[in-house]
């Protein structure tokens, strides 16, 4: 497992392959291995990376600098210390959000956007996860959270409002999850990163010029942690040249319906390829 420096913060990543760059982001409170179907698939004919965000994963929890600047930064470094460029750049949640602001920012790195229940205060606000978000949002708490662990059954909790159609594909990676919930530090993370989510507002009414590259979008039918009815309406205004809805998959439907994503990956990079 490969490091990189993110001014000072060590970023842990995968890579493997060659081909056509793809670079994966995760959502709040997961790490890379939700893409874990999709990289191992596509790395048979493209250079694919995962990234763990700071503060996630394997990656550093330093004790505060969750901001957008800092998460877009981090970006930045990693492009450009990989060597990436015209890449088609995959999201999900929070990392479909920082997707989307790369982008406006560094429209001429990407050449195709894969978005996955993107995270914006329209998407959020309807569910019981916005409502926590916004009791973190206002309670300044990161020293005392830094050193909680949250107990295992909670973590079970947290990861089973994550996933609407348990099964095969489900079982590792919901292991995996809980066990990272229960670290120090996960929930300092994520408290701290929902003080953010109101800045993101600016995605609600984004609408991509002509020459924006094409977006992709992605929801399962059951997500609980976002709102699939405000992803589609949020679709109104990004104007996606594909909008997906898995029937039946909740929040991590990379990983529930692990094909569908990635043949949406790939019809996404087929069609970039073409526009050209």
């Amino acid at each position: 497992m490969p490091f990189f420096d993110a001014g000072g913060t060590s970023i842990a990543y995968d890579e493997a392959g060659a081909g056509p760059p793809v670079v994966f982001l995760h959502n709040l409170g997961g790490d890379r291995s939700i893409w874990r179907a999709q990289f191992d698939e596509l790395r048979q004919s493209h250079r694919v990376l995962a990234i763990d965000l700071i503060g996630y994963g394997d990656s550093d929890a330093p004790d505060d600098g969750y901001t957008l600047e800092n998460y877009l930064a981090m970006l930045e470094a990693f492009f450009a210390d990989r060597d990436l460029r015209d890449v088609t750049l995959v999201g999900h949640c929070f990392g479909s959000a920082l997707s989307l602001l790369f982008t406006r920012k560094h429209p001429e790195l990407v050449r195709s956007l894969i978005l996955s229940s993107p995270l914006t205060p329209a998407t959020l606000r309807p569910t019981r996860t916005g409502l926590a978000a916004l009791l973190g949002r206002y309670l300044h708490l990161d020293s005392l959270l830094s050193m909680v662990r949250i107990p295992g059954p909670m973590a079970g909790l947290i990861v089973a409002e994550q996933i609407g159609t348990a099964g095969p594909h489900t079982d590792e990676t919901a292991a995996h999850l809980r066990t990272r919930w229960t670290e120090r530090r996960r929930l300092m993370v994520t408290a701290a990163i929902s003080r953010q989510i109101p800045r993101l507002a600016q995605l609600d009414t984004f609408s991509p010029p002509t020459d924006f590259p094409p977006i992709t979008t992605v929801w399962g039918t059951r997500n609980k942690v976002l709102s699939a009815r405000a992803g589609a309406t949020l679709n109104k205004t990004l104007q996606p040249v594909r909008a997906i809805e898995v029937d039946g998959a909740g929040h991590l439907v990379m990983v529930e319906a692990p094909e569908t994503v990635t043949a949406a990956i790939l019809s996404a990079i087929d069609y970039a390829n073409g526009a050209r």
